[in-house]
């Protein structure tokens, strides 16, 4: 359920979307495939790196160096690419083996660090897990992301007084930390994301209504409201 939640936030659709490439000029470059990855932040670097571990013989592998220089230096130029890259990104797309990928890094780089913090948080439900695995996903999962998931949960355990582990109940935390989110979302620190995340607080608007209405489990038919009005019958994951 939760890879089918962030297909409905990244593309508007209730299943993954592996062959997704645009570049909105906010600071990522491409953003491609089922978690958006970013040629600017390594991402998709990682994602074709180790797909070329696995099947040698693909149409992505002669722009690894390319991509590892974009994520070096963070650089959203996406001109070094071109319309190639993106032809080839979604002809790899076609591939199980290159899904399969996209969806180990997604969760070793975004998914795992949420984990870590429910963990530590005494965070149990499903509902809660999603709402960090996004905030990973999207605004970054490093204490060196200054609008990143570490630093919007430090914010939280002051905008809550306390944790889950502290005594304060998971609703009342994940409340306190979607208010902090928002805030982040309308006035950013990361450069390049002004526009496009102050368009985005319908993310946490959909998750704070799934709280609302007590889906703390994500059981199926789940339907995620704000702006997105989707309804997943069959999860995917």
């Amino acid at each position: 359920m939760l890879d089918d939640i962030t297909a409905v936030f990244e593309q508007g659709k209730t299943t993954p979307q592996y062959a997704s490439i645009v570049n909105d000029h906010d600071g990522c470059g491409f953003k491609a495939g089922w978690a958006s990855f970013c040629t600017a932040r390594g991402d998709v670097f990682t994602v074709v790196s180790q797909y070329t571990d696995d099947v040698p013989d693909n149409p992505l592998r002669r722009y690894l160096p390319t991509l590892q220089k974009l994520g070096e230096s963070h650089s959203d130029d996406t001109g070094a690419l071109g319309d190639s890259f993106v032809n080839d990104w979604r002809t790899a797309a076609a591939d199980r083996r290159f899904d399969d990928v996209q969806l180990k890094v997604g969760h070793e780089l975004f998914l795992t660090p949420a984990l870590a913090i429910a963990n530590q948080l005494n965070i149990r439900s499903t509902l809660g897990a999603e709402d960090l695995f996004d905030t990973a996903l999207m605004m970054g999962p490093s204490s060196s992301d200054c609008d990143g998931l570490p630093k919007l949960i430090t914010e939280s355990i002051i905008e809550a007084s306390g944790t889950p582990v502290s005594g304060v109940a998971e609703p009342v935390f994940l409340a306190a930390f979607n208010k902090i989110r928002l805030k982040h979302l309308r006035n950013p620190c990361t450069p390049g994301r002004q526009k496009v995340w102050s368009e985005a607080v319908d993310r946490v608007q959909a998750l704070q209504q799934l709280a609302d209405k007590n889906c703390w489990k994500l059981d199926p038919p789940l339907t995620i409201g704000a702006d997105f009005n989707l309804t997943i019958k069959t999860p995917s994951d």
